[in-house]
């Protein structure tokens, strides 16, 4: 009796996976998260005796089969619910399953500690960025977001944890600091704040603040401003607030999990803001640069946009809005349009802080080449040397030139070869 019932089980499921995948009478919502569909592909004699078409067949039947996306949530959702395991990358389940991102754990630890002279070495390419700007009566702001790992270690599981002796966030503060740069420590704020503020200010299942915190650090940053550059700016209004479990990037490590249900959480704020602005009000041109929690910033609920000329812009990990880094010309051009320069970043990301955004406007202002400026001279250059050795006449009189000199021959390609590129460029 058990062997029919198991066999109908999965006659049917074959059978309308089958129905499914020709008809789609259900529509499964889709995945969250990175990854890639393989399309189909097209019969041809050649790829089929290469073996390459049955290998592409096979790979997209797996990711297209009916029902595909309804049973990778039921298998995460049993892997979760049973095994307290999550099949996304970087994902941890802490104490009473508070979800975490692996980065923020090595952040709170120290594990991804840099080192104090990489620090030190970046944080002087700041002071200099800094006092150059005053002296264009520019202002540069530091913005160190809330880290979940740090706003509740008490749920960090016990075999993530081990000695604290330097971590990067804590070296960047002090030494930012101690250069006399303009910065929030939102971070430390939000700590001190836990337990105290009406509404959750980081979410259970998200990996960013709430959008009650994100607003409430919006305010902050512009009575900031405000002092800062000596103006009156357009703070926010609230008229009313929505309550709710889970929106937007409120869960958003819950919804990268894939899960056939939704998680029960913390009722959580939303306050939805406007902007009044009149002849009084100052809106100043903001060039911000950091990671994603700038989104808190700038959504249905809350946009500090409302505040900030038309001008303002915020390079996504220094990307514009086309996903493409600028380029010199442009970073200086919007340099010089700007009043106020942020760098927004949370503390796990301060190992790798500016992604080539301080680099680039450092070299700028020094007028030393930037990173993209000599990996294009580099190639250059062994394009020049590759042609070298490959002119047999040409090599000749290298070889030549390197036997008077008494230098090497790959020494005097190399003079040669920047010899032609410095010609090239005049």
């Amino acid at each position: 009796m058990f062997r029919r019932i198991l066999f109908g089980f999965i006659m049917a499921f074959l059978f309308l996976s089958m129905y499914q995948s020709n008809f789609r009478f259900v529509n499964p919502s889709k995945l969250l998260g990175a990854y890639i569909l393989t399309e189909d592909t097209t019969f041809s004699f050649k790829g089929w005796f290469s073996g390459k078409y049955q290998v592409h067949k096979e790979i997209f039947v797996r990711d297209s089969f009916g029902l595909r996306n309804i049973f990778i949530r039921i298998r995460n959702q049993v892997d979760f619910s049973v095994f307290d395991k999550a099949n996304t990358p970087e994902v941890v389940i802490g104490k009473n399953n508070y979800l975490f991102d692996k980065r923020y754990i090595a952040g709170y630890y120290g594990t991804d500690f840099v080192g104090t002279d990489s620090i030190t070495n970046v944080v002087n390419r700041l002071k200099f960025i800094n006092d150059t700007l005053k002296k264009l009566n520019k202002t540069l702001l530091i913005v160190f977001a809330p880290d979940k790992a740090w706003f509740y270690p008490e749920y960090i599981p016990d075999r993530y944890k081990t000695n604290i002796e330097h971590t990067n966030y804590g070296s960047y503060l002090k030494l930012i600091t101690e250069a006399g740069i303009d910065c929030i420590d939102f971070n430390s704020y939000f700590i001190a704040n836990k337990g105290k503020s009406k509404y959750p200010l980081i979410p259970k299942y998200g990996v960013h603040w709430s959008f009650y915190g994100a607003e409430l650090a919006g305010d902050s940053l512009i009575s900031y401003l405000e002092k800062a550059r000596h103006i009156k700016m357009a703070h926010p209004i609230s008229d009313s607030i929505t309550f709710n479990t889970d929106s937007l990037f409120d869960v958003d490590v819950e919804n990268s999990m894939n899960l056939l249900c939704n998680l029960k959480g913390p009722t959580l704020a939303y306050p939805w803001a406007k902007f009044k602005v009149d002849s009084t009000i100052t809106m100043p041109n903001v060039l911000i640069e950091g990671d994603s929690f700038y989104w808190g910033w700038q959504n249905k609920f809350f946009n500090i946009r409302g505040t900030l000329s038309q001008s303002s812009d915020f390079w996504y990990y220094f990307k514009k809005t086309d996903k493409k880094q600028p380029t010199k010309q442009e970073l200086k051009e919007k340099i010089a349009e700007t009043d106020v320069v942020i760098i927004i970043s949370t503390t796990h990301n301060w190992a790798g802080i500016g992604t080539g955004f301080i680099e680039n406007t450092y070299n700028m202002f020094k007028g030393e080449p930037t990173k993209e400026q000599v990996i294009a001279f580099t190639e250059n250059l062994n394009n020049i040397k590759a042609k070298i050795k490959s002119d047999a006449k040409w090599l000749a009189q290298v070889k030549e030139d390197a036997e008077k000199g008494n230098i090497s021959v790959d020494s005097a390609i190399t003079l040669n070869a920047v010899w032609v590129l410095k010609h090239q460029q005049n």
